[in-house]
């Protein structure tokens, strides 16, 4: 059975140690994964990573890893589509040229390249995946 749309951009794992070192671990996985941290709130028990830019073919996208723990981990990606408008003949170039779209899901090939290596970190330091029910 197949999917017509890609699943949504979020993963989680369940944790065995004190929720106040559970950031700290989640920071240095995706720190060692050349992620730059933009936000880093204890408080909250949240980061957010600064803006990466993939490119697959003419489509550019830009995307932040979310993350978020409560009762569990939460892994988010949130993303936007760069897109090249078609303008007039009498236009040439210009600023305008480029539009960004907000997306809901990225194609289910680029969700695998951003979240297999954050999947196995998360693997490594004992996090459990929570299992889907179907």
């Amino acid at each position: 059975m197949s999917c017509t749309t890609p699943p949504r951009m979020v993963q989680s794992f369940h944790y065995d140690i004190p929720k106040s070192a559970v950031l700290e671990k989640c920071r240095n996985i995706l720190i060692k994964l050349d992620y730059e941290i933009d936000i880093y709130a204890t408080e909250s028990n949240m980061l957010i990573t600064r803006p990466i830019q993939l490119r697959r073919a003419l489509r550019r996208y830009d995307y932040i890893v979310y993350l978020q723990v409560n009762d569990r981990i939460q892994v988010h990606v949130a993303a936007e589509r760069s897109i090249f408008k078609r303008g007039s003949q009498s236009t040439f170039g210009g600023d305008n040229q480029i539009e960004k779209q907000a997306e809901s899901t990225m194609p289910i090939r680029l969700q695998k390249k951003i979240y297999k290596p954050i999947h196995r970190g998360m693997i490594k330091n004992n996090f459990r995946p929570n299992k889907i029910s179907k």
